[in-house]
């Protein structure tokens, strides 16, 4: 037996070995997500160990050497704790405390994760209070106990809370990853059962060791897509779209309004907090419906999703889908106009307002377009020129930046008048 899980053990020690590798040499990480996982692979490597260590002194035990079996209870004792600490780690990789500052639901989540390692601890207890989590007999060898069902299904509750997590995390970076999510889901399942129906054997370990693999994979996979400032997709991913679309959809182009006088009176810093703002106003108004990018500088754009096109056109009473296109782009220009309304008299970077334009692809050619037969990249090049279309008419028309209210019946291309804006920490 100890032989088994000593090769079982080193093989798992190697994938985190591994793992460690790659992150020396990742230089997309942030240095705070790059901190996380090594926490995570450190703590599970300890577990690892603890748990060798107690295979260890307990075949020593069943040899007839004499081990106290309090130590055996207090190095099992950690071992089942640490399994919580690193559903936890996992659960803070993906949790930012500066951006999920009021996240009411984030730290909701946060807090049940916490609340599931106080809960392990105090099963630990459990003999004090007539019960048994497990016991190990005079042999060395353990056992499980009446209440060790509480366990597991605390730990699979935590599972659940932290795939939960990440599901809401790849909705806001619209980056899921559907088979690598299943199969990191699968594994941490799988882990579980694994220890429950081979309560003495560390085939769990290696699953946990391969799951942190998929976990790398899958936040490669979420960093490369995303555009480091807004964290909408990057232009690198919408190139790749534009490549491979073959259904009917909308494009939309969206140029912030005198952006670069906010750059050149308030600083790149300011310029910064400004995009951050828009960008969460447009995935907040489109996110739901299309893929949202920053495609550069302070140029946007959103595509709407597959099938999306079709549902909209069953559900609108407009007779045109040019009439439609119009009115689906009113959802961001009346959140910004929202979200002006409710912070007059602070600074906020939403009391800017932006120009949009559009363009309809249509799949079948033998649907109608504003131009018969019309390629992907003229519907494009036709939502870029509407797009400036419409700045150059609002500059024209509103050379000075006057007060969005004033002007309710027209697109939001019109701006606050703002005093010089103080920075605030992004909220998304």
């Amino acid at each position: 037996m100890l032989s088994n899980y000593c090769v079982i053990a080193g093989i798992s020690i190697l994938f985190l070995a591994g793992c460690l590798m790659h992150l020396s040499e990742n230089d997309i990480f942030s240095k705070c997500v790059i901190i996380k996982f090594r926490k995570l692979i450190y703590v599970l490597a300890l577990e690892i160990i603890i748990d060798n260590v107690f295979v260890f002194l307990a075949d020593r035990t069943a040899a007839g050497i004499e081990v106290p079996i309090t130590l055996l209870y207090l190095i099992k004792s950690l071992e089942l704790v640490l399994n919580l600490v690193v559903a936890f780690l996992v659960f803070e990789i993906f949790y930012n405390k500066k951006a999920n500052a009021r996240d009411k639901l984030i730290n909701g989540l946060r807090r049940i994760m916490l609340t599931m390692i106080a809960l392990s601890v105090f099963l630990q207890l459990a003999p004090l209070l007539g019960g048994s989590l497990f016991y190990i007999s005079s042999d060395g060898v353990y056992h499980r106990g009446e209440l060790m069902f509480v366990y597991v299904s605390i730990l699979l509750l935590s599972i659940s809370v932290l795939i939960y997590t990440i599901i809401i995390f790849s909705n806001k970076t619209q980056s899921i990853m559907r088979n690598t999510l299943i199969s990191f889901a699968v594994i941490l399942v799988g882990s579980v059962l694994l220890r429950a129906v081979f309560p003495n054997d560390n085939y769990d370990y290696l699953c946990l060791s391969i799951a942190v693999l998929f976990l790398l994979m899958y936040y490669s996979h979420v960093t490369l897509r995303v555009d480091p400032l807004t964290r909408l997709l990057n232009r690198q991913v919408y190139m790749r779209l534009v490549e491979k679309i073959d259904y009917t959809t909308i494009f939309i182009m969206i140029d912030a309004n005198n952006f670069k006088s906010i750059n050149d009176t308030f600083g790149h810093e300011c310029g910064d907090q400004t995009l951050k703002q828009f960008a969460n106003v447009i995935l907040e108004a489109y996110g739901k419906y299309a893929y949202c990018f920053r495609i550069g500088g302070d140029e946007f754009c959103a595509i709407l999703k597959p099938e999306v096109f079709d549902k909209m056109v069953a559900e609108t009473d407009f007779c045109d889908a040019y009439s439609m296109a119009e009115k689906f782009m009113e959802r961001l220009d009346d959140l910004i106009k929202t979200r002006a309304e409710a912070n007059e008299g602070s600074s906020s970077y939403l009391k800017h307002g932006v120009s949009q334009g559009y363009g309809i692809y249509y799949a079948d050619e033998s649907r109608p377009s504003i131009e018969e037969n019309m390629p992907l990249r003229n519907v494009i090049e036709l939502a870029d020129k509407r797009m400036y279309l419409n700045k150059e008419k609002f500059r024209a028309k509103h050379p000075e930046t006057v007060d969005i209210r004033e002007e309710a019946t027209e697109r939001a291309k019109v701006v606050y008048e703002p005093s010089t804006p103080e920075l605030i920490d992004d909220k998304a």
